[in-house]
């Protein structure tokens, strides 16, 4: 029998869609960071396709590309479990242009781990050439195989746009424990700088 399902809980855009109208606010009328999260409904994802350029090469340190696209989804489902996952190219430079698809999962159950602490990362890559056409940026692969990996990477190590995206989903998994890990990091500020008047971040606007 085939299963039946709810677009509702498929559709990235009304997941994140809910509850974010309304009218402007301003000053002391918006909501804090740590308000929208705990206002945000569950199941939670998101799509966002990026082109990273000029500052490249400080967020993705380990090589010396110019030029990436990258597409992050990012959710937290109903039992409270996150899930990150990125794929995209990077191109220009003198390193060979590569096609990449990673996975970012706190290690072990979610309540028997600790936020900003180790994460398990599946990266899935190949070489090759990137294309231009009217249809914007194509990828082909060259004759190597794909290579795969699965490590577990502290914090510190994760690229800082990987990093940002966990923090937005932390925060709406566990509000005041995820503030109180970046508090004990000395990196609550710093975030909360970033999130306070982006729009596109959580189920509420500011």
């Amino acid at each position: 029998m085939a299963r039946w399902v709810d677009p509702d809980e498929t559709d990235p855009e009304t997941w994140r869609g809910r509850a974010t109208d309304g009218p402007a606010r301003g000053g002391s009328e918006c909501f804090s960071i740590l308000q929208r999260a705990r206002k945000t409904p569950l199941p939670y994802q998101y799509e966002e396709d990026v082109h990273h350029g000029e500052e490249l090469r400080e967020q993705f340190q380990r090589r010396a590309y110019t030029d990436a696209r990258v597409v992050y989804n990012g959710g937290v489902d109903v039992e409270r479990r996150i899930k990150l996952l990125s794929r995209g190219v990077l191109w220009g430079g003198p390193d060979t242009n590569q096609r990449f698809q990673a996975q970012y999962r706190r290690v072990g159950p979610p309540t028997e781990s600790i936020p900003f602490e180790e994460y398990t990362v599946w990266s899935r890559f190949q070489y090759g050439v990137i294309e231009r056409t009217d249809d914007g940026v194509t990828f082909v692969a060259d004759d190597s195989e794909p290579e795969e990996q699965v490590r577990s990477l502290d914090w510190d190590e994760l690229y800082e746009p990987v990093r940002q995206r966990l923090v937005e989903l932390e925060l709406v998994r566990n509000p005041p424990f995820a503030r109180y890990r970046l508090r004990e990091l000395d990196e609550w500020d710093d975030y909360r700088a970033q999130l306070r008047y982006d729009t596109d971040a959580f189920g509420f606007r500011p």
